[in-house]
Parts: C-alpha cells; structure tokens; sequence
C-alpha cells in the first residue's frame, strides 16, 4: 500500500472563504498552531502513504514553498501545476496522471480525514471496478448528502441535484485506476464529482463505509470546527501521553532495576570497564550515560559512537553489522567489563533490525563480559543472552520508541543516583539548602 501514491488535489479558488484565499490558499490557513496542510500530511504519514503529488493552481507556489520536496513531513512530495486555466479536480487528475500511475488515492485538500488507509485498500485490491469511493452515514449534518448506500453497494451519487433518500455522503477519500481518466476530456475544466457520478451509473465504482466523521476548511464554520477539533485533540494527545508515562513508570520491574545495580557494582568492584552501545536515539542516550557513569559513579566508561572517525572507518571497512563488535575487541573486550546496550528491539539478526548490536553482545559473551540493557518490546537478542536487562513496558504500540527512549534515560539516571552506585555528590543537589 505503501507504493500507492496519493493525489491531493490542492488548486481550488476557495470561494466560500474568499476573505482569506484571496491571498492565501486553503492549505495553508492556520489551524491549531499550524498551515492545515501540515496536519494532513503528518495523518498521510501516519495512514502508511509515502508518496503525494500535489495538484496546484490557485497560489500554488505559496504551497510549495511551504511544502517542499516533503521531505521534513517523512512523504516524498512531487508537484502537477494546472498552468494558466484552472482545470476542475478531474482535470488535475488527468494532467497529473505521469505521476501518478496505475492505481491512486485520491483526496480533497480542504478536508481531514482520520481513516485506516490499510483497511481501505484491502477491501479494493481484488476489485475489477475503476474507482472507489468512501462513504459516510450523513444525514445532512456536516453537508448535503449525496450518495445512495444500502446493503454495501453504491446505488447513486449527484452532489449538484442531491434527492431524499441519500443519507450517505463523498466522504472525500477515494482510489482510482488511470482508466477511469480515460473518461475526463484532456485539458478542459471537469469535476471529479461528475467523474464520480459517471462510475457510479455504470456500476464501475465500489464503496467502503466509514465510521468517523470528516472535517474541512472549505467554509467559514468548517474551518472554526476544524480548529476547535484539533486544538482539542492536541489536547486530549498530551494527557493520554502523559498518563502513558505514569503507566509505563508502574510497570517497570523492580527486581530487574536491582539487577543493573548489582552488575555495575560488581564491575566497578572488579576494576572492569563499562562499553554502552546504542543506535540513533539510543546512541545520543548512550554519550550521556557514559558521562554519567564515569563522572557520578566512577566508573570507567566508553561509548563507540563518542568517536565518530573510528566508528565510520570500522563500518566504511568492516561493514555496519560487524562495527561494534571489532570496536570491541579492539578495546581488549574482557571477563571483568559489561556491556551495557540502549534499544527499542534490543537486535534481531533474523529479521536484520540492528544487527551490530548482536554480533557485538555475541563477542561479549565469548570473552565471558557481563551484559546488561534497558530495551523496549519483547527485548530481542538483548534481553536473551543478557544478565540483567530493564524491558521498558509496552502500553501503546503506537509510542513505543518515544517512551523505550526516554525510559533509557529515567533507568539510567535512577541507576546513578542509588546510592550503591553514586559516589560523586551531583552539583545541584550539593548546592540545595
């Protein structure tokens, strides 16, 4: 689904909001803190779509200004520009059909729509129809209904002449096959919605039924709602955040908090070294344990990412998966030093996730090296072969890496402060009254 690429038609005059598109197009208007456009491309990131063509006119360069090549939105961004005459959202679509392949999404964009994308496709990938449409149960609350939904089958659509007994609306999300562009006349002005309705009197369109409702800011209440959603959901993100926190806090397990205690202990007791191991965010973690493991505890401590010549010339010559590993043993890895590793899976050579991790707690234990680790999910390789290892509860799939990492830090800075472990007074706590 992923290399399904989605058209995002972008190149309306903004009619019902003339008072601020005249200079300024749709996407770009302000809503909670941030252009609208933005807040739809972080939900496409989040629905699994990598790649979006714009389709602009009206102001568009202000919109690619903003945009870019997307690459700071994690989307790969390509641009189809109407020209001088404004083409219809039909008529984008077909001049931007280059770009955008055998089967696309399609998206309004003045709309937020917050829908499984996976599910969508899923229900359409053995379809012979040219298109599909998602619908929702309306009942003229958000906007006049246009569509006949029964029984799941598309019976009608006609958002120009609307009739009573269509209580479903275009929900603003569809797919489509180039085929169906075959039926838009090149280079004149059309609709997508007579598009729509032409598929959908020749039985060539499917329908998938969503449940949530959708906002936009094609109006002046549509927008002042779609703001007030928003800043809501803001919100309602940093409490469940939050409480998230305090729930994975709970659920740490103590005993194995105690078990890093005793192994840094008894490597400090030994005389031994201290090697802590991360990749990306763990990494930047591991530097400033390592300064605190040394300068708090005393505890001799080296982190291979704190030189990055040598880390790039072992990977340039030996390979990424091998670096940590020879890393180490060209720190005389021995029976008296730890190896202590920070990662969200903790390494699985099976699946190629952070192999150097691996091969280099492999090493350790053939030199008989103690290993620890805080690590979030199941652990991996890590918590397998280690001899104490923090797991980082998982409460929310969704937020793994943002609390595996931050734990890595409350662990580490736990550990320091146990007053089997601190044998340097912080400064801070020094100068309190």
């Amino acid at each position: 689904m992923t290399d399904v690429p989605l058209a995002l038609l972008a190149g309306g005059l903004g009619q019902r909001v003339q008072g601020v598109s005249r200079t300024m197009p749709k996407a770009l208007f302000e809503v909670a803190g941030r252009p609208f456009i933005a807040h739809q491309l972080a939900l496409l990131r989040h629905g699994g779509v990598r790649r979006v063509v714009l389709c602009v006119g009206h102001l568009g360069d202000q919109i690619e200004a903003f945009v870019g090549d997307g690459a700071r939105f994690g989307i790969e961004v390509r641009y189809s520009r109407d020209g001088e005459t404004l083409l219809g959202t039909a008529g984008a679509l077909r001049k931007a059909a280059p770009l955008l392949g055998p089967l696309f999404w399609v998206m309004y964009g003045d709309t937020l729509l917050d829908v499984s994308f996976g599910k969508i496709f899923d229900s359409f990938r053995n379809s012979r129809a040219l298109g599909l449409m998602t619908v929702f149960r309306n009942d003229d609350r958000f906007d006049r209904s246009n569509v006949v939904f029964r029984d799941g089958r598309l019976l009608a659509y006609d958002k120009r002449a609307p009739t009573p007994e269509m209580t479903h609306i275009d929900y603003g999300l569809g797919l489509l096959r180039d085929e169906a562009l075959a039926l838009v006349p090149a280079g004149e002005s059309c609709d997508l919605g007579d598009l729509y309705r032409t598929l959908v009197a020749r039985g060539m369109m499917d329908a998938f039924e969503v449940s949530r409702r959708f906002y936009e800011v094609g109006s002046p209440a549509g927008l002042a709602e779609t703001r007030r959603f928003l800043e809501g959901r803001d919100m309602d993100f940093i409490a469940r955040y939050l409480n998230e926190v305090q729930d994975v806090a709970a659920k740490i397990d103590h005993d194995a908090v105690g078990g890093l205690v005793g192994l840094l202990d008894d490597v400090r007791s030994r005389g031994g070294r201290l090697f802590v191991l991360g990749v990306g965010g763990s990494a930047g973690n591991a530097s400033h344990a390592v300064n605190d493991f040394r300068k708090i505890c005393g505890i001799e401590a080296y982190a291979p990412t704190d030189n990055v010549s040598e880390l790039t010339a072992r990977i340039n010559d030996d390979g990424w998966d091998t670096a940590y590993a020879n890393w180490l043993k060209g720190s005389r890895l021995g029976a008296n030093d730890a190896v202590f590793v920070f990662s969200v899976g903790g390494g699985d050579a099976d699946r190629g996730v952070s192999v150097n991790l691996v091969r280099a707690l492999e090493h350790a234990k053939t030199v008989g090296a103690r290993v620890g680790g805080i690590v979030g999910r199941t652990g991996g390789f890590t918590a397998k072969v280690a001899d104490a290892c923090v797991i980082i509860p998982t409460v929310n799939p969704a937020t793994v890496t943002a609390h595996s990492e931050a734990f890595q830090a409350v662990v580490w800075h736990l550990l320091v402060s146990h007053p089997r472990l601190q044998a340097t007074t912080m400064k801070w706590e020094s100068l309190s009254r």
